[in-house]
C-alpha cells in the first residue's frame, strides 16, 4: 500500500498520487489521522459505502468497548444494569406524569 503525506496530496491532489494510479488503496497520513483512500467503480459505488459505513460502525463500537474498560463498566453487574434501567424508566415515568 502506497503512503502519501496528507499535506502532499492536499497541495497537489491528484499529482500526489503518482503516474499509474490503479486500484490499490492509498494511505493519506497526516499528524492526528490517517485516511484510506480507495478508487470505486461507479457500479459498485453503494456497495463500498455499505461496508464502510460497516466498518465505521464496528470501529466506533471497539472505541466504546475500549472506553468502557478504562471507566471499568466491563465489570459492572447484570444487577447493577437492571438497577440503572428500572432507576430511568422511573425517572421517565415521573417526568411524564408532572407534565
Amino acid at each position: 500500500m502506497k503512503t502519501i503525506p496528507l499535506r502532499e496530496f492536499q497541495r497537489e491532489g491528484v499529482k500526489a498520487l503518482g503516474p499509474g494510479f490503479s486500484a490499490e488503496p492509498l494511505l493519506l497520513t497526516g499528524r492526528d489521522r490517517e485516511f484510506v483512500l480507495l478508487q470505486v467503480p461507479p457500479d459498485d459505488r453503494s456497495a463500498v459505502l455499505d461496508l464502510a459505513e460497516g466498518l465505521a460502525a464496528v470501529l466506533a463500537l471497539r472505541q466504546d468497548q475500549e472506553r468502557a474498560v478504562e471507566a471499568g463498566l466491563d465489570e459492572t453487574s447484570m444487577e447493577d444494569v437492571e438497577a440503572e434501567i428500572r432507576a430511568a424508566r422511573n425517572s421517565i415515568g415521573q417526568r411524564q406524569r408532572s407534565a
